[in-house]
């Protein structure tokens, strides 16, 4: 006989597989996907620029913003009567609660609310759906609550009502229907195109409003399209996952279920 612990020296390793249905990435497909996370960053920064801008927000501007919204969100879910009903209806609630939204947050320190607002859009950037596939996750839930918080707590301190509701509406436009217009139109050759237009959108608020904000945003332009990319295809390399015999085998549900069914049938 055989000890417990016998292995056939010719035999055991013949079935030895390492990276088995193992997928690669070019430089080009990583600093292509790149350029997601770096939009979604140079929106947040806009975002806060024009907060500390104080622009006044004219009708004429609130009425373009609300209508770029509007078209966008029926463009994705579809022009349903439904869909028109949601957008009355939220818009209703929204322009009855901006009176409301604008003194919510009189009795909170300025430096409270501003920390609150970077703590959220920093959630929104981390939690943010980067993927290109659809579906529904948990993350991307959290991720556009957290940037409608921030809105809310940012408008609050403003004093004009069409400055609070184009800051929530921008915020809608940017964290709402641009991820969602962006993920459906991902593999479009003009893509990178946005890219640049956001980035250089944020660089001029920046020269405008902060020139401090310049170099972040420079480097976080070089990490998205040339570092993170680059180490990451350098760790592909690294991987070195074994496939072979030993193997832990899995036993299915529905098998166990069935034999379990069996063994009570005979006793």
């Amino acid at each position: 006989g055989y000890p417990d612990n016998y292995t056939d020296n010719e035999l055991f390793l013949k079935s030895l597989s390492k990276n088995k249905n193992l997928q690669t990435y070019s430089f080009k497909e990583c600093a292509y996907q790149g350029q997601f996370p770096l939009q979604q960053l140079s929106c947040t920064i806009a975002f806060f620029l024009l907060h500390f801008m104080e622009i006044t927000v004219s009708d004429s501007m609130l009425y373009v913003m609300a209508f770029v919204t509007v078209i966008g969100y029926l463009a994705i879910f579809g022009y349903s009567l439904h869909e028109i009903k949601t957008v009355v209806l939220f818009g209703g609630f929204l322009f009855g609660l901006s009176p409301i939204i604008q003194t919510l947050t009189k009795t909170i320190s300025d430096d409270t609310i501003y920390a609150m607002a970077s703590i959220c859009l920093l959630i929104n950037f981390c939690l943010h759906d980067y993927s290109s596939l659809s579906g529904d996750y948990m993350s991307k839930c959290i991720s556009l609550n957290a940037a409608i918080f921030a809105a809310v707590c940012l408008a609050s301190r403003l004093d004009d009502l069409n400055n609070v509701l184009g800051t929530i509406i921008f915020a809608i436009l940017i964290y709402g229907v641009l991820p969602t217009l962006r993920k459906k139109t991902a593999d479009l050759p003009f893509m990178p195109v946005c890219t640049c237009v956001f980035v250089v959108s944020s660089l001029y608020l920046a020269y405008l409003s902060a020139p401090v904000v310049i170099y972040p945003i420079l480097m976080s332009t070089l990490a998205c399209l040339v570092v993170i990319p680059l180490s990451f295809v350098q760790l592909q390399k690294q991987k070195d996952n074994i496939f072979g015999p030993w193997d832990e085998a899995v036993l299915k549900e529905l098998g166990c279920k069935a034999g379990a069914d069996r063994d009570i049938s005979a006793e």
